[in-house]
């Protein structure tokens, strides 16, 4: 596979963002609210994740155009209106996400370089940073694990040849 070339990465970067731009808000939703669900299920059934009850969080994929704002019930993520004001912000490009949450890069290390940043309650984010950290890679579906893994193994090899 070749490195995307430097005069090509702002037309890539617009091109891959297209889904978040043109994909409703409101459509995207429910879906996240399934995945959130799922893959959160263990932390949330033993009340790992009750730190975050009523409160804000706001996920930005900043090349994806993805601005997603959850709050977390009594036992569930609900996906709120995103013009409601957020407690922290967890924000960042698409591939390092993916390297987070596939274990590829260490998460300290990925928000003390500022690839992912917090803004906001950091408290409530380094919990947040935390609980993803300690999640068990079994718990994810087993079709999220998969393109995790695909999309982390693509980023790993454009990485080391450019």
């Amino acid at each position: 596979m070749l490195p995307i070339p430097e005069s090509i990465r702002p037309i890539a970067k617009r091109v891959v963002g297209i889904p978040g731009r043109l994909i409703p808000y409101a459509a995207q939703m429910p879906l996240l609210a399934v995945a959130l669900n799922q893959a959160f299920r263990e932390p949330l059934q033993h009340g790992e994740l009750d730190f975050l009850e009523g409160a804000k969080v706001r996920i930005k994929v900043t090349d994806l155009c993805i601005d997603w704002l959850i709050s977390v019930g009594s036992d569930k993520f609900v996906p709120v209106d995103r013009k409601q004001k957020d407690d922290v912000c967890i924000s960042g490009e698409s591939p390092d996400f993916i390297l987070l949450a596939t274990r590829q890069a260490d998460p300290d290390t990925l928000f003390f370089q500022r690839k992912i940043r917090i803004e906001g309650d950091t408290e409530l984010g380094l919990g947040v940073k935390n609980t993803m950290d300690s999640m068990d890679w079994d718990d994810l579906p087993m079709p999220l694990r998969r393109f995790l893994q695909t999309v982390g193994l693509l980023i790993e090899k454009l990485q080391k040849k450019s």
